[in-house]
């Protein structure tokens, strides 16, 4: 979900990472199909779903990305989590709260979660590396990140 800057960083990656299927759901179809448009360009197997239509098919989905920044402020995701089950796999990548609407709901229904503050971290894992030229303290890091939520 989503199309802005962090859902085409996301997308090069799993095109990068030979991803079979991606599909982009959007709110703004116009930004959807610039995405998808990009993602084709850089080999990508793409479409486009509204909203609508993505909830009433989302048990067909195995990898579920919340790239919006929808439940940063504690509001309801605007995607039906109703049909979200134990073999799927929901990242949203919001980290402050821990616990959005779309986790809460999709753990719930016994979905593996992947927490935005992950991503969080590997960037600043990351950017450590490349400033200290040595390996991060990613552990402590983590605690020093949780320890703050």
């Amino acid at each position: 979900m989503g199309a802005g800057g962090a859902a085409r960083a996301i997308i090069t990656a799993m095109v990068k990472e030979k991803a079979g299927k991606i599909t982009i759901v959007n709110r703004t179809m116009e930004n959807a199909i610039k995405l998808a448009e990009f993602a084709k360009k850089i080999g990508g197997n793409v479409d486009i779903v509204s909203l609508q239509k993505a909830s009433k098919i989302i048990a067909d989905y195995k990898f579920i990305i919340n790239s919006t920044s929808i439940g940063m402020k504690n509001e309801p995701s605007t995607l039906s989590t109703e049909n979200i089950g134990k073999d799927t796999i929901v990242y949203d990548i919001v980290y402050q709260p821990i616990n959005t609407d779309l986790v809460k709901k999709s753990k719930e229904n016994g979905a593996t979660i992947i927490y935005g503050y992950e991503m969080l971290l590997s960037q600043a894992a990351r950017a450590f590396e490349i400033w200290h030229k040595i390996e991060p303290p990613y552990d402590a890091m983590k605690k020093a990140l949780l320890g703050g939520f």
